[in-house]
């Protein structure tokens, strides 16, 4: 049934009712005697007035006289947020290191063992040695750098902002 805009006072509103519950709006040109019909409940002035502003509500919106807001996720907790990309960001500062750890152990064996059969001469094995320290000294020292600061962070946004500025600094 459409309403005719400014012929409100003619109509009738009202909630139909299951089990005592609303469960939606009945406008009708003729009163209903809610004493007869228990599955009808008027709506009150308050109610009515509100429903004619905001003809999309829901029943229970109406029924409160308050627009319920729109659904927002809830943000993760900052600490979880900030602990979590730090796993993220030093699992991406060892993936920069380019010496695998057999190679490191190779290169550490021959310089153990000067006498070992081995893939690597003993310039190579202290080089490769030599590029592994280099490496995660300069990775880890980006990591605590940028932790430090994540964990400090207040905010979701300064976190991502902060771990975005690390991973480009690799």
């Amino acid at each position: 049934m459409g309403l005719i805009k400014g012929d409100n006072d003619n109509y009738y509103y009202y909630f139909k009712l299951r089990n005592g519950v609303e469960y939606a709006i009945k406008v009708t040109l003729i009163h209903i005697n809610t004493s007869i019909m228990t599955m009808y409940r008027e709506m009150t002035d308050e109610q009515r007035e509100f429903y004619l502003a905001n003809p999309t509500a829901s029943v229970q919106e109406v029924v409160n006289c308050e627009l319920t807001p729109p659904y927002v996720p809830p943000t993760p907790d900052v600490a979880e947020y900030a602990a979590q990309k730090c796993k993220d960001l030093k699992e991406a500062c060892l993936g920069t290191i380019t010496v695998s750890t057999i190679e490191y152990a190779m290169a550490a064996d021959k310089l153990d063992n000067l006498t070992a059969d081995c893939y690597y001469s003993l310039t190579d094995a202290r080089t490769v040695i030599n590029d592994f320290r280099t490496q995660s000294k300069t990775v880890m020292t980006l990591y605590d750098t940028y932790a430090g600061q994540m964990t400090a962070a207040a905010t979701v946004e300064a976190i991502d902002t902060l771990y975005n500025e690390a991973i480009g600094a690799l």
